[in-house]
């Protein structure tokens, strides 16, 4: 196949009436055009000069020159072997930006590996020029990616050829496209990792060893607006100060939950990973989610006050009736002294239940202060009575040891009857509840919620706290869910539900400081 390319070549070359004695004047691109091949070849290039001035110290003493064309056979970069630079290369005026075209190179090496797309030798006589019979020529195509972007050749005295010449060359030439094929794709996997980190709703940050932020994505500048303003380093933005020590400290930080105070107020969740010579910080805005969840138990509260509201009606009644008779007996002039302190008494007990209803019913906020359980217990007795009255249920109380806790007692209020108002659906008139109070080990407190009813079904029971996972007929298990944060998100304890003696049993764990 080779033979008869060179034949045809030659052939033409003939009737176009090129003259094989004479050297050719090769035709030369513009210097803007020469420097813009030079920068769309600029890292290729620097990879072609890195393996072969490796290539080159390797065969030091043997003529070598080789030369680097574009995939139109311009001829854009040579090194190697002054000898033929000053002999061959000068004589026939090679120089950056020559095209070689048949026209003006008769048989080329480069055009022959282009056309052919595969490895070529030339060796003396195989040249059309007779100035090149005492060369050999030796060219291998470059493919990135399976495009063409290029050839290699190597031209040295003909005394000096060799079979292994045109073999070398293609393993270098091999190394060459693994390089620049690594290379695309790296820089396809950049560009894809740029856009994606771009259009990512979770914020990255990038720390060098010393916290200083080096990369940012437009996420995390939303979320945190003074580290494109003013901040170099992540210990200057104060919700991050004691993070990062703690991460340098050797602590996991995966899912840490911390409020940026700006103008947005936002919530995150925060990881932090070792990366390269840092480290990353991964930022998933939760606001919009943590806004959901307050609706929901603030929504699951004022559905627990409306189911309570008859039963308050009737505690208020009973004072109401009270304060009503006096007021008769005055009206009838029947006044007596002792009347007063009774009716104040009523109206505390009816100004008492008044601002509890009131308390319960305003929306989550976090308010986290010193409270007795045994006291918070007692302030729920009328909610608790209005739910265990109708069935007749007997609410049993046991207190062992300090029970004050550090916690929102507003919230465990809302945990407490939801579970106590479950305990009451659960069992059959004249049933029992059971409350126990009391240390769990020297760091919590546990409060122990027991009935005599059928108990969890087993298939659900390690489901208990997922939304619509109930055992109510019209229930959302929304309830649950609610409980479960407050306990385990907010309190940072352990709430666990299971069976005993056929009735179900519900701890509630919690640390007596989670400050």
């Amino acid at each position: 196949m080779l033979d008869k390319y060179i034949t045809e070549v030659k052939m033409r070359c003939l009737e176009s009436g090129l003259d094989p004695n004479e050297i050719p004047m090769f035709t030369r691109v513009t210097d803007f055009e020469l420097n813009r091949i030079h920068e769309e070849y600029r890292d290729t290039l620097s990879v072609i000069r890195l393996f072969i001035n490796k290539f080159l110290s390797k065969t030091k003493g043997t003529p070598l020159f080789v030369t680097v064309t574009d995939d139109k056979g311009t001829f854009i970069e040579y090194m190697g072997d002054e000898s033929l630079e000053q002999t061959v290369v000068h004589q026939v005026g090679l120089q950056k930006g020559v095209q070689f075209t048949e026209s003006k190179a008769g048989v080329s090496s480069i055009l022959a590996a282009i056309e052919l797309e595969k490895p070529i030798q030339f060796l003396g006589t195989d040249h059309y020029h007779n100035f090149l019979h005492t060369a050999a020529c030796y060219s291998v195509p470059l493919y990135v990616n399976d495009n063409l972007v290029g050839t290699i050749s190597i031209m040295t005295f003909l005394d000096y050829a060799h079979p292994m010449i045109l073999a070398t060359l293609e393993t270098v030439v091999d190394s060459i496209k693994s390089e620049l094929d690594l290379r695309e794709q790296n820089r396809y996997l950049d560009k894809m990792n740029q856009m994606m980190l771009e259009q990512s709703t979770t914020g990255y940050i990038v720390l060098n060893k010393e916290g200083k932020i080096v990369n940012v994505n437009p996420k995390a500048q939303a979320i945190l607006p003074e580290v494109q303003l003013r901040c170099k380093f992540i210990q200057d933005i104060e919700a991050f100060n004691n993070l990062y020590k703690q991460f340098q400290g050797g602590q996991n930080i995966r899912s840490y939950e911390i409020r940026i105070h700006n103008s947005k107020n936002i919530v995150c969740l925060v990881d932090y990973f070792p990366f390269l010579e840092g480290s990353l910080i991964q930022l998933h805005d939760i606001s919009e989610y943590k806004k959901t969840e307050a609706y929901i138990q603030d929504a699951e509260k004022l559905s627990i006050l409306g189911q309570l509201a008859a039963g308050i009606a009737h505690e208020i009644k009973n004072p109401l009736t009270t304060l009503k008779g006096f007021i008769q007996l005055i009206q009838e002039k029947s006044y007596d002294e002792s009347f007063t302190p009774i009716m104040i008494k009523e109206i505390e007990r009816i100004n008492d239940i008044t601002n509890e209803f009131l308390d319960l019913s305003r929306p989550t906020v976090l308010s986290k202060e010193i409270y007795d359980i045994q006291k918070i217990f007692q302030e729920l007795e009328v909610f608790l009575s209005s739910l265990a009255l109708p069935k007749n249920i007997e609410f049993l109380q046991t207190y062992n040891g300090a029970t004050s806790i550090y916690c929102d007692g507003n919230q465990l209020k809302q945990v407490f009857i939801n579970i106590f108002k479950n305990c009451v659906e659960a069992i059959e008139h004249n049933g029992k509840i059971q409350l126990t109070v009391g240390p769990y080990d020297s760091d919590n407190i546990l409060i122990r919620l027991e009935d005599n009813g059928d108990g969890f079904p087993e298939h659900i029971l390690n489901k208990m706290g997922q939304p619509f996972v109930t055992t109510k007929k019209h229930g959302h298990g929304l309830g649950i869910m609610v409980c479960k944060r407050i306990i385990e998100t907010v309190h940072l304890g352990q709430l666990k539900m299971y069976n005993k003696n056929s009735g179900a049993v519900i701890d509630i764990i919690l640390p007596h400081s989670n400050e």
